[in-house]
């Protein structure tokens, strides 16, 4: 059977300038539609999500240069998708004591596909900061006078706040494949100076913010630097990190100890 669809206007569709080479395999490109949609993978089938999929894959075999090999992967999961999709629409009925149709186990193959394949580029875009987990980066010790004794940390897991990193890292990625649509993007240039200093003035004026609230509608390079700054100003003990709950919201504070007027920025020199 053709298809009846009209691809030359493809990109009110989904970003026709995405080609198979931006991603390792069909699970990321359902993870980049997903990110775009902004929903939970476990909603991926009733979302517009696994359409827009297909549709890509209609599109790419329209394409004059194609890599039949890498494509074949993309058709197995276009296959899968329809087949899954098929069986949603079938009554589940009881044969010989066995249930067909319905909810099935290849629908939550693929959810668990999806979940373990984020998880692994969670962990791709945070091995080098994993380094930096170390105690004494990230608790201050007792003071001498034991009067005076603070912790500074006691509901906070570094994870917690790579983990929220890498997914903001993964979500503008996505964010900047919707929307380029130019061949060439100028290289931003931030320092973590400059970095350190946009958060110490924040501070200095709020006392505290919201992790995610320090990165606004950022590029790449100020996304990444902007959270190498927080990690040396956590490093040097300026500011202090609370999350109360489990995958609650990640509180960035000011260090009464500190005195961020006083902040040494030559220090952060040899990162620029």
């Amino acid at each position: 059977m053709t298809s009846s669809k009209d691809y030359s206007n493809f990109e009110s569709v989904v970003d026709y300038t995405t080609v198979l080479d931006d991603f390792e395999g069909p699970l990321d490109l359902l993870l980049h539609l997903i990110n775009i949609a902004q929903i939970k993978i476990e909603d991926v089938f009733v979302s517009k999500v696994t359409e827009q999929f297909l549709d890509y894959i209609e599109y790419m075999k329209t394409q004059p240069s194609r890599d039949v090999d890498k494509e074949s992967e993309y058709l197995a999961m276009a296959a899968l998708i329809v087949y899954i999709k098929s069986k949603a629409m079938v009554p589940a009925v009881e044969v010989a004591g066995e249930e067909m149709g319905g909810d099935d186990e290849e629908k939550q193959a693929l959810i668990e596909q999806l979940r373990q394949r984020e998880f692994e580029l969670i962990k791709e875009q945070t091995p080098r900061l994993k380094e930096m987990e170390t105690v004494g980066f990230y608790f201050k010790p007792p003071s001498k006078d034991f009067s005076e004794v603070k912790v500074v940390y006691t509901d906070f897991s570094v994870s917690a706040m790579l983990e929220a990193f890498a997914k903001l890292l993964l979500k503008n990625e996505s964010m900047q494949r919707e929307k380029n649509n130019i061949k060439e993007i100028p290289k931003d240039e931030f320092t973590v100076e400059q970095k350190v200093k946009f958060i110490g003035d924040k501070l200095a004026d709020k006392g505290e913010v919201e992790f995610l609230s320090l990165f606004n509608s950022f590029s790449r390079s100020e996304v990444i630097t902007t959270f190498q700054a927080l990690l040396e100003m956590l490093k040097y003990q300026y500011i202090l990190v609370e999350q109360h709950e489990t995958f609650g919201t990640i509180i960035i504070k000011r260090n009464p100890d500190a005195d961020l007027k006083e902040v040494d920025i030559e220090q952060f020199d040899e990162y620029n």
